[in-house]
Formats: structure tokens, C-alpha cells, sequence
């Protein structure tokens, strides 16, 4: 496809989780898996802007009838969380990072930062919004070929968690609520589904270089606006999966184009967006000795089968708009969306589940179809069912017009589904509960000048300067550790071994079950130094880690102590090694051993951390030279 023809516009608006602790509140940002011991109910509902408007987006939640379970836990959830209790100021290590981001990304800081409330009923935050402040404007990202624009850098808060859905109701977890979000938002200035790909890895780098981000599934999400010549800005949102960012794109476009063609083909027809007409016939009567289960259950179950003429819409439902999906899934998802029905039947994928040609050929008839007419029709209690029409009717109208401005859920394997009306400015207004914030400029030129170094200046310098292995490098260049790992060096700590400890040490405990989250950078510090200094061996720092993580209000020296892991005074250190080479004094006389490597072996298991290696191997030399 020759994309430099079809008038593309797509801009990225990249969320990423900050590991600072939440935004409004003190609480840990946990993921919880365990069940919780609170349970809150709710429902919300829709307020109208300053100016007296309602945000389209917000309305069409609100008739969705939810009702909402919050999952809360009172060891790491708060009254703040609950929307109990106002909240309190904002994170400051959260801002410091929105600015760090800004600067890197040649922004302009605002001189001061104000707190919004943007309007969400869906159930994802309890208070009925989301607290959002633009923390910068404007910049620039340098791709292979040229220059994209950034429009706004924002710090918000995250939304609850889903867990289950039905009809009725929307369960969420609060342990997500309120962590923080920078967002990022380019110019619509991207071209193509590769360049939409190498922008996404600029932003991810551009936030990873911080050294402040969650990682892992979930963490960034990357919503994607997309238009083209003769076409409307869609919006998928909650892309995940980074390598599949421009496989979206692609699928975007062609369901553009499919809807495109599909309204030229109504044209040529000669069918006309009056001549749609919410119609409704009922075909219970007609159907009621069909075998099909779904006809027979709705029967049963005293509810009705309500159908609808789309006159001059002949062929066009099963037209393919996506792998499969087609124009009747797009119809099927407004339905879904709005009514939370199931879905619709339309005449295009007839004959299906159960019901015969003739039963088709009757319904068209009753439904007084021409050869270029379909219908849909849906089986529900009656208002249900007629409301689920009317959205039929109004989707298929939108037609005539090609493609429906909207927003719309990314899914697995690259395809999207309507969600929602694009959100209008109607839903923002001022937050009551927090003071504008007033950003020093002192502050600023004080982040500017300690920036953290691109990728490839790390890997250089950890190659060059503190002699890694490239693995380690690579691994390094944008861990959360960097910019830690470098500080360490600076004050002595061994590179190899300090980058070792941070990449793959605390993973170790981490998959040992230990709570590595109690592990903090001043502790690492310390057990690094007392390395440095020969209090611990290499062979048990991280038991000595371990050890502290489980009592972390202790004191290195008492960690050290309970494990007696006191450093061995030479003359004691001295007698072990003369006791083992004793011991090993046959071993000593064989041929072609290595002894020396043998005896270090034994008796560093023998100190158990508490003499360096190069200790016992010093003293080892001594006492095998006496004995030539």
C-alpha cells in the first residue's frame, strides 16, 4: 500500500506508570492478587461542565445503567482512593519526572502547574474523574528522517483496575488507582505504520532514561489517533504490545478505507441515508416454530424478536472492514457498547444458527425487502431490543457519511472494536482540593543541567569507563538502575559487581520469593560499601540482602552480627587455613591437582563470608610456601 497517497495523519499519545509512589495520596503502588477486605458500591453519574455542557462520551456511559464494585484493601489503600477524603499535594519525585521528561524532550515547562478533573463515568475512578495537569508544551522528537512535533507533556493519575464485567455490573480494584501517568502527546505529524513504530520506541526510551517507570505488561499503554483523506480521526486506545503498534495502524487504515468504499457503494445503488427508517417488526409469530435455539429460547423467555429494514444495505453487512470483521460487526459493536446486548443478526450471514432459506426468504418478505435490502434484526425484552435498534439505524446511517469520529479498543492481534464517542472539552474543570503549583525556575535549570544520559552515551561509557561486558551494558542502558548504578560507581563501588547485584542479583531474590520492594537504594549502597571495605564477602551479599529485606528497621551491623558474619582477625582466619591444608595433606601430594584452588574452595565454605578471597588466598600461599 502507497501510504504517501492516502492523505495519513496519526498522532501518539503514550501513557507510562511512574515507580514513584501515588499521585495524590501515600499509598504503595502494589498490584494486589489476594481477595480483598472491603468492598465498596457505587454509582456515578454525569455533571455538566462550567459552560452547562455534557460531555457526549460521559452521557453515553451513564445509560449504560452500571453499577460499580470497588475492591479495596486497608493495608495499602486509603479514604483518598475510596473518594472519601480530599486529596493531598501532588508527588513531588512524579513532577520532578514530568520535567525531567520535558526538558529531554525540548518542551517548554510551564511557570505553573494547575490540577484538572476530566470527566470519566465508566466505573475506573470513584470519584467520577480523572486528575490530570499539563506540565508542558511544544518539542520535538528527531526520528531517522525528520523532526515530530510534541504538542503537550500531562501527569495524571491512573485508573482502577478491571476485573469482571457483566450486564449489570463493573467490578474494579483500587490497588492501580492513582498511579502516576506521564503522557506524551505528538503532532499528528506521523506518516506511515513503521515511522507510528519508531516514534513509540523514541517516547519509551525518552521516559526509560528517568529510571522512574514501572515496567513490565501494562505499564505503557499507547493510544494511536489515525485519519486519512476523506476518512475521521479515530482513536485506538490501549495498545500494549509495542511491536505490534504499527500492525494497528494498518488495520486502521484499511477499515478507513473499506468504510469509504462501502459509502460508494451506497451511492451507486442509488440508496439515500432518508430512506433508513427506525421501522421496527416484530417476528416471534413468524418464527415461532423455527428450531433454531436462539429463536426458541427467546420465545420461551417472553421476550421479543424485533427486526429492522436496511433498504439499499443488500451484500454491504458481510463486507470485510477488518480481518475477520466486517460492517455488521461494527454495527454488532455500537450494540453492544450501548445496550449491552450481545449482539445483532443481520440478513447477510443468513442462513446460520438454526434458521433455514425459508425462514430467510419469510422474514424478507415480512419485512417487505427488495433484492438490494437487508435487515437486522436482535432478540431481547422489548425495550431493550428497541433500543438496540435505533442504535442499528443510527450506525448504518453514518454510512452515507463513511467514517464515524470515535474511540475505539485496541484488540488482540491488531484489530479494534467502537467504544465510546471521541471525549469533547466539556469534561474538564478545575480541581478544588489542591492549589495551583508554581514551578521555579531555579528548580528547573537545576534538572536541566543533571539530565539523564541518552542510551547510547550509556553504553559507551559503561563499556569504556567502567569496563562492563557488553551484555551488561545492554542490559543496563536503560534500566531503572542506571542512572543509580552510575552514582555507585562515582563514589567506588565495583562496577561489574555492583551492575551484577542490580540486574540480576535482586531478580534472584525476587523469584525466591523475598519482597525486593523493601530492598531500597540506601541499602544496596551499604551492603556495596561494606563490600568495598571487606566487612562481607562477594559470596554472601545477597544473603545479607535477604536478611535485611525481612527485617528492614535493622541496622546493616546487626543484620551482619545475627548472621555471624563478622570479619575473621588475621590470626584466626591463619589457623583455619593450617587446619585445612592438614587435613588435606594427601590431596597435596597428588599429582596434577590443583591445590591451591582446591584448598580456597574449602575454606571459603569453611568462613562463610567472613574473609575476602583475596585474604585466604594470600595467607593459603604463605603456608604452602613454609611447607616446600
Amino acid at each position: 500500500m502507497d501510504y504517501s497517497k492516502l492523505g495519513i495523519k496519526i498522532g501518539l499519545e503514550v501513557h507510562q506508570q511512574l515507580d514513584t509512589g501515588k499521585l495524590f495520596c501515600r499509598c504503595p503502588s502494589l498490584m494486589r492478587e489476594e481477595k480483598a477486605d472491603v468492598i465498596i458500591e457505587r454509582r456515578l453519574r454525569p455533571v455538566a461542565s462550567e459552560l452547562g455542557e455534557y460531555d457526549a462520551a460521559a452521557l453515553e456511559a451513564f445509560r449504560k445503567g452500571q453499577f460499580y464494585e470497588y475492591e479495596f484493601y486497608s493495608d495499602s489503600n486509603c479514604l483518598i482512593e475510596a473518594d472519601e477524603e480530599p486529596i493531598q499535594p501532588m508527588n513531588e519525585q512524579a513532577l520532578k519526572t514530568a520535567i525531567e521528561v520535558s526538558l529531554m524532550a525540548e518542551s517548554k515547562v510551564l511557570d505553573e502547574v494547575h490540577v484538572m478533573r476530566k470527566q470519566v463515568i465508566d466505573g475506573s475512578n470513584t470519584s467520577g474523574f480523572q486528575r490530570t495537569a499539563l506540565i508542558a508544551l511544544e518539542g520535538k522528537l528527531k526520528t531517522k528522517s525528520k523532526e515530530i512535533g510534541i504538542n503537550s507533556i500531562i501527569l495524571e493519575e491512573d485508573a482502577a483496575r478491571q476485573i469482571e464485567r457483566n450486564e449489570q455490573k463493573t467490578v474494579y480494584r483500587l490497588d492501580r488507582l492513582g498511579i502516576p501517568l506521564i503522557e506524551l502527546t505528538t503532532a499528528p505529524e506521523i506518516c506511515s505504520p513503521e515511522e507510528t513504530k519508531e516514534v513509540a520506541l523514541l517516547i519509551g526510551e525518552l521516559f526509560r532514561r528517568t529510571g522512574k517507570v514501572k515496567r513490565g505488561l501494562g505499564t505503557i499503554r499507547q493510544d494511536i489517533n489515525i485519519s486519512i483523506e476523506g476518512g475521521a480521526r479515530i482513536e485506538v486506545k490501549g495498545v500494549q504490545e509495542l511491536e505490534m503498534i504499527d500492525v494497528f495502524v494498518k488495520r486502521e487504515i484499511e477499515r478507513q478505507l473499506a468504510l469509504i468504499e462501502i459509502r460508494k457503494e451506497l451511492q451507486e445503488k442509488g440508496a439515500k441515508e432518508e430512506e433508513l427508517k427506525f421501522e421496527p417488526k416484530e417476528l416471534n409469530e413468524l418464527l415461532h416454530k423455527s428450531n433454531s435455539k436462539t429463536i426458541q429460547n427467546t420465545i420461551k423467555s417472553n421476550q421479543k424478536i424485533l427486526a429492522v429494514k436496511l433498504k439499499g444495505f443488500a451484500s454491504l453487512l458481510g463486507k470485510e472492514v477488518q480481518p475477520e470483521r466486517r460492517l455488521g460487526t461494527e454495527i454488532s459493536d455500537y450494540v453492544k457498547a450501548r445496550t449491552q446486548l450481545k449482539g445483532i443478526i443481520h440478513s447477510d450471514e443468513l442462513p446460520a444458527y438454526g434458521i433455514t432459506e425459508r425462514e430467510l426468504e419469510e422474514i424478507k418478505k415480512h419485512m417487505n425487502c427488495e433484492s438490494q435490502d437487508a435487515f437486522v434484526f436482535v432478540c431481547a425484552e422489548k425495550e431493550k431490543a428497541l433500543d438496540a435498534l435505533k442504535t442499528v439505524i443510527e450506525r448504518a446511517k453514518y454510512c452515507f457519511k463513511g467514517v464515524p469520529e470515535e474511540t475505539r479498543n485496541a484488540l488482540q492481534g491488531g484489530n479494534s472494536e467502537y467504544s465510546r464517542p471521541l471525549p469533547g472539552a466539556a469534561r474538564m474543570y478545575p480541581e478544588t482540593d489542591i492549589p495551583s503549583i508554581k514551578i521555579e525556575r531555579r528548580e528547573v535549570e537545576e534538572l536541566r543541567k543533571k539530565l539523564p544520559l541518552s542510551a547510547e552515551q550509556r553504553f559507551i561509557l559503561y563499556i569504556n569507563k567502567y569496563r562492563l561486558s557488553p551484555q551488561l551494558a545492554e542490559k543496563m542502558k536503560l534500566s531503572n538502575y542506571a542512572r543509580f548504578f552510575e552514582e555507585l560507581c562515582s563514589k567506588g563501588a565495583d562496577p561489574t559487581q555492583t551492575a551484577v547485584l542490580l540486574l540480576e542479583g535482586l531478580v534472584q531474590l525476587k523469584r525466591e520469593g523475598i519482597e525486593t520492594e523493601r530492598i531500597n537504594e540506601k541499602m544496596i549502597e551499604e551492603v556495596l560499601l561494606y563490600l568495598k571495605e571487606g566487612k562481607i564477602t562477594k559470596d554472601v551479599l545477597l544473603e545479607v540482602l535477604k536478611q535485611w529485606a525481612e527485617k528492614p528497621a535493622k541496622k546493616l551491623n546487626e543484620i551482619i552480627s545475627s548472621m555471624s558474619l563478622g570479619s575473621l582477625l588475621e590470626g584466626e582466619l591463619r589457623k583455619i587455613v593450617i587446619n585445612s591444608i592438614e587435613k588435606n595433606s594427601a590431596l597435596i601430594r597428588t599429582p596434577g591437582v590443583n591445590v591451591l584452588s582446591a584448598l580456597m574452595g574449602d575454606v571459603m565454605i569453611q568462613v562463610k563470608g567472613r574473609a575476602t578471597g583475596s585474604a585466604v588466598n594470600k595467607i593459603l600461599k604463605e603456608e604452602l610456601e613454609k611447607r616446600k
